[in-house]
């Protein structure tokens, strides 16, 4: 029977989400845009995508990798603090979820992936995705081995591939020896960018028939490729992956996703402690209740509705403001204009976009509790909601 195999590069994955989303935090400052991202992302993968299984895999430091070269990855920024603050929150995430991640000493994250591709890729039943935005990774591309990348929503299969590189995916580690690649400070030859590199390798085919046919390259190319033949050879040892990584004690089953009930009472109190609203089932939600106030509480369904809402606010020229969502994703709230009535909405229900435009473009007076959160969220509203800007953003989202 045939699986669904998902292989996360994990770090890479934590990097896009923390880009992707607009900084937010707890009341008590804790950034945690980080977290909701990845959350969002995986619930997403379980409604939508449903794949058999997930490996989340994670980075150590490769010691072949910076014996060969110490400069490698030397370029790289420290992880910013606003993240490396959310990382031990996320990684309890995972554990609460019940997805086990793989982590060997010694071995990136990219040689666990190649390992478990060249395994599980032996079984032709196996559909396997690797969710990662590296470019190294492409070489494991085949029958049954696609990359996803979710920030594009794009599936990357040996055609798709080409048209990225212009070069079969069999070659990206010539490309790369040759063009070298700058998030991870692989040199390749100086001078040569993706065009020469493009060239070379599909006239040529490997790096080692490159040289083996050197006297048929002439002028400046076969003299920068003799002048830098060593490094040439060295970056394409550093851009090749690792398949044969120690993981003795791995087990598929352990990484079941598709049939897992994700929204245990484990994880739906761990989404209400971080306040993701937007997360929750409905039933999950708290709503506001008006009864002690005396408020008759009026649920705005249509277009009537808020019709009434306009003509009262542009009567009054004052309004009294409460919303709830994330800091960038307005889910409901109320409003009120004075008197015995108080309107509660969701904009999953309702369209209140022309409402609120009104509000922000008219001089009008606004009250609230938290009005810097209720305009973020309501600009990002009217800008489109946050699933419509992370759609574009970030694929799943």
């Amino acid at each position: 029977m045939s699986k669904k195999i998902y292989i996360i590069d994990g770090y890479n994955f934590l990097y896009r989400v923390f880009y992707a989303i607009p900084p937010f935090s707890l009341k008590d400052g804790t950034p945690v845009n980080a977290v909701f991202g990845m959350a969002k992302i995986l619930l997403s993968l379980h409604r939508e995508d449903r794949p058999d299984y997930l490996i989340f895999t994670l980075d150590s430091k490769s010691r072949a990798r910076l014996e060969l070269y110490p400069e490698y990855k030397g370029t790289r920024d420290r992880m910013p603090d606003n993240l490396k603050t959310q990382e031990s929150i996320i990684m309890e995430m995972l554990r609460i979820m019940g997805i086990k991640h793989l982590k060997v000493d010694g071995f990136e994250a990219d040689d666990i992936i190649g390992t478990l591709v060249t395994d599980l890729g032996k079984d032709k039943e196996n559909n396997i995705f690797i969710l990662s935005g590296d470019k190294d990774l492409y070489q494991f591309i085949d029958g049954n081995v696609a990359i996803y990348d979710t920030m594009k929503h794009k599936i990357y299969h040996t055609a798709e591939a080409r048209e990225k590189f212009s070069v079969d995916p069999k070659h990206i580690v010539d490309y790369l020896a040759i063009c070298g690649d700058s998030s991870d400070n692989i040199p390749g030859i100086p001078g040569f960018g993706p065009k020469k590199a493009e060239s070379l390798i599909n006239e040529y085919g490997t790096l080692e028939n490159i040289y083996d046919n050197i006297e048929s390259i002439s002028g400046k190319t076969r003299e920068v490729l003799e002048t830098n033949k060593e490094i040439a050879f060295v970056s394409k040892q550093l851009a090749t992956i690792d398949t044969a990584v120690p993981l003795d004690n791995f087990s598929l089953d352990e990484h079941i996703f598709a049939e897992r009930n994700f929204l245990t009472p484990e994880v739906i109190s761990f989404f209400t402690a971080y306040d993701f609203r937007s997360l929750l089932p409905k039933e999950h939600v708290q709503t506001k209740d008006f009864s002690s106030l005396k408020l008759k509480q009026i649920s705005l369904l249509e277009s009537l509705e808020i019709d009434k809402c306009l003509e009262l606010l542009k009567k009054n020229r004052k309004i009294s403001l409460a919303t709830y969502g994330e800091r960038f994703s307005l889910t409901g709230g109320s409003i009120y204009f004075g008197g015995d009535e108080i309107y509660v909405f969701e904009t999953n229900i309702v369209h209140l976009k022309p409402f609120f435009k009104e509000i922000l473009s008219g001089n009008y007076e606004v009250i609230g509790y938290d009005l810097k959160k209720d305009l973020e969220r309501i600009e990002a509203y009217l800008e489109g909601s946050i699933d419509e800007i992370k759609t574009g953003q970030m694929g799943l989202f």
